[in-house]
């Protein structure tokens, strides 16, 4: 083996301790967690369910008004809605997979483990599936994220995630351009679906038109 022209004196390479902060040199600070704001929060469970309660009831009511058949029988509205319940999980299951669902990723936030670290698919599910939980009487579940010092949910608690923003802080001027583009986006989709339900054809205009 050859030989290495060291300097005389040469003891070798420092090891690798304590910088300035304390911090071993070797493994940088983790990142901050920041837990989200529950207004953030609202609005991205709004922009998430919207569709899936206003698909429900459209579908309801095309099944009512082609199918009268199929409508008259008393298991529709529960395989109606059973489909629709497992549409919804599967849609949080891979927004949790992806770091956050598309309502939190337009206000800016993530869901990670205590950590900070993504979901695997085991905690993805049982989240997707703890948030079905979190919603009778009236979304108690959700409304504990209010009073929660790090504004964890029923289905967060349950999993073991924390929703946190992402990025760096918001301004307060972007803080209401957001509020005001999510709030357009949600008066949008409940205007739309008002106006299916009033467009939609009577009992009346169907017995005009037979």
């Amino acid at each position: 083996m050859p030989e290495l022209n060291l300097p005389p004196g040469f003891a070798g390479l420092p090891p690798l301790g304590p910088g300035p902060s304390g911090q071993p040199l070797s493994s940088p600070a983790p990142a901050e967690l920041r837990p989200a704001k529950f207004s953030d929060r609202f609005i991205a469970y709004v922009i998430d369910a919207f569709p899936f309660f206003a698909g429900y009831y459209v579908c309801t009511v095309l099944i009512f008004m082609r199918f009268q058949d199929l409508a008259a029988r008393p298991e529709a509205p529960l395989i109606l809605g059973a489909v629709w319940i497992g549409l919804c999980w599967a849609y949080q299951t891979v927004g949790n997979l992806a770091g956050g669902t598309v309502g939190k990723k337009i206000m800016g936030m993530a869901v990670v483990d205590r950590e900070g670290r993504r979901l695997g698919l085991g905690r993805s599910m049982v989240r997707a599936a703890a948030w079905f939980l979190s919603m009778p009487l009236c979304n108690l579940g959700c409304v504990i994220a209010l009073f929660h010092p790090e504004s964890r949910s029923f289905h967060d608690l349950l999993s073991g995630t924390l929703v946190v923003e992402e990025g760096r802080p918001r301004s307060g001027a972007e803080s209401w351009i957001v509020f005001l583009g999510s709030l357009c986006l949600i008066l949008g989709m409940v205007g739309g679906s008002t106006a299916f339900v009033l467009s939609r054809p009577t009992p009346m205009d169907l017995k005009a038109i037979a």
